[in-house]
């Protein structure tokens, strides 16, 4: 008996939609709220962080989908407001969090989370991670404040760093229009940061917890920890920075741009040879293209 697979398993791989994502703003500030995450933070048109996410990575760094209740969210034009409670369960133990999230007309941004694990939890990061965009910042400058007070002027990686560019964070300060800094403070641990580039993903990734400490860790049942992400601007706010926050996509079809080289399977590192197929009616075989490509495109991410 053989079965079709529907469009959506056939297009996607799965059957489950993503929710859609709930836009709030104050004044120029906008924010995508996604499930407890932050995403697409701008200042304007300006993206300034691509995310922000409390994450629960399990002992084999699976990530928990939080389950989130008592969800509140007051949005005015010059203020918004997220409160909520997630569960976080793995198979090594289980976490609830209580989350705040506030934004303002100036730009400030707020992100506090008061976690306590419910079972002794095994896990290899749990906490904060914040993206930033790749576009309009690789190879710009950056002020780095590191947890021993010392502050120092740097440059996000140009070329995709395959090490931490910068280690125990408390944070990030750049330049997103001329006289206008956007500061990312972290608070509840040490913070390094990671080159996604290395991972085909176009950001790069300051996480709680330096990987030189070992892990998996084990959090305690009924240990409480409190962890904080913090945005604001120094500078004025321009009234051009607000306008047209959504800017329709334009997207236009163009020629053949060239070929993607073929792979030669002789070539590659410990590659066994080819063997020579037996030529008789039972054992035909046929010959099969080496080269598979998947594009995967979100029209809602810009």
């Amino acid at each position: 008996m053989t079965s079709t697979a529907s469009l959506a398993v056939r297009l996607c791989g799965t059957e489950q939609h993503e929710a859609p994502l709930r836009t709030l703003r104050a004044g120029p500030l906008s924010v995508a709220f996604d499930n407890g995450a932050l995403r697409y933070i701008r200042i304007g048109t300006i993206e300034i962080l691509r995310g922000i996410s409390f994450l629960v990575r399990d002992e084999n760094w699976g990530t928990c989908t939080p389950v989130l209740d008592d969800l509140r969210i007051d949005e005015r034009p010059d203020a918004f407001a997220i409160e909520y409670r997630a569960t976080c369960a793995a198979t090594s133990g289980r976490l609830v969090y209580r989350a705040r999230v506030s934004g303002s007309s100036d730009g400030a941004l707020s992100f506090v989370t008061e976690a306590e694990p419910e079972t002794d939890l095994l896990t290899n990061r749990t906490g904060f991670v914040v993206l930033h965009p790749i576009a309009d910042l690789a190879g710009k400058p950056v002020r780095v404040l590191h947890q021993d007070g010392l502050e120092r002027l740097s440059h996000f990686p140009d070329f995709i760093d395959p090490e931490c560019p910068f280690t125990d964070v408390r944070a990030l300060s750049h330049e997103i229009a001329p006289g206008i800094w956007a500061t990312c403070t972290m608070d509840g641990d040490a913070f390094e940061m990671e080159d996604q580039r290395n991972w085909s993903d176009a950001s790069y990734k300051t996480y709680v917890r330096p990987l030189r400490r070992p892990w998996p860790y084990r959090l305690p049942k009924g240990q409480k920890f409190t962890q904080a992400v913090r945005l604001h601007m120094s500078g004025t706010l321009l009234a051009p920075m607000s306008e047209n926050p959504d800017p329709p996509i334009k997207v236009t079809i163009g020629g053949p741009a060239g070929r993607v080289p073929r792979i030669d399977k002789r070539k590659l590192v410990g590659a066994a040879p080819v063997p020579k197929w037996p030529a008789s009616p039972g054992a035909r075989c046929r010959k099969v293209a080496g080269f598979f490509a998947r594009i995967t495109s979100h029209f809602s991410e810009g």
